[in-house]
């Protein structure tokens, strides 16, 4: 567990390791979703299928909004990283709260954002895997 305890330079670059693994995992997260948004508009479904068309709508509206948060969190990680190339400069790290709460509270934002959709992606591929 990072805290005090912790030297400048290592909260830093654990703090820096963070944002670029969220960085990156956003970046398949922005081809997944494109995936998904074109599965959704495919028309491989089968025609019968009750209440086919307002599952998809309700799946298509909801992936608007990830993606929307997708973009979002992406920007608010990369203003992040570019505060912790700020730290750079001889100071002590572990001494500001602030920053340390905002880490926790951006890594608590981005680990509720992916269970989310990992949520989302087994639920729209479970229902479409059931009808193809």
């Amino acid at each position: 567990m990072l805290g005090k305890q912790n030297t400048h330079e290592e909260l830093l670059n654990a703090f820096l390791h963070d944002a670029q693994w969220w960085k990156l995992t956003l970046g398949y997260i922005e081809t997944e979703t494109w995936f998904i948004e074109q599965l959704l508009n495919a028309r491989i479904y089968k025609e019968n299928t009750p209440n086919l068309f307002e599952r998809l709508q309700k799946f298509k509206h909801e992936i608007k909004t990830r993606v929307k948060e997708t973009k979002n969190l992406k920007k608010e990680i990369a203003d992040y990283e570019d505060k912790l190339h700020g730290f750079l400069e001889p100071q002590d790290i572990s001494s500001n709260t602030d920053f340390l709460q905002n880490h926790w509270e951006l890594k608590d934002r981005y680990e509720e954002f992916y269970t989310g959709l990992n949520d989302y992606k087994t639920r729209v591929f479970n229902y479409i895997g059931g009808m193809l």
